[in-house]
């Protein structure tokens, strides 16, 4: 059985994945298993890095832009600048 500090934490919990505004990220990092390679994506200090050769070229691409499609409404307020596709 949960005590009651676990249920007002999962109850604090629900509410704060009701309200997603309430999250700020400030960094994110995830590897991607890429069609020619794997790849490291990461969201640092405002904005999107990828280790790709496009990415070096155009600050966008598939992998970060995969990472906003992922994350939704909750990508880093950078994906807003990507159009979508």
């Amino acid at each position: 059985m949960l005590d009651s500090g676990m249920i007002n934490k999962i109850q604090k919990a629900k509410q704060y994945a009701a309200e997603p505004e309430r999250i700020h990220f400030e960094s994110l990092r995830a590897a991607i298993d890429g069609n020619n390679g794997n790849h490291e994506v990461e969201f640092a200090d405002g904005h999107w890095r990828c280790d790709c050769g496009y990415f070096a070229h155009h600050r966008v691409c598939s992998h970060t832009m995969a990472m906003e499609r992922v994350l939704g409404k909750m990508a880093p307020s950078e994906a807003a600048e990507i159009p979508a596709v």
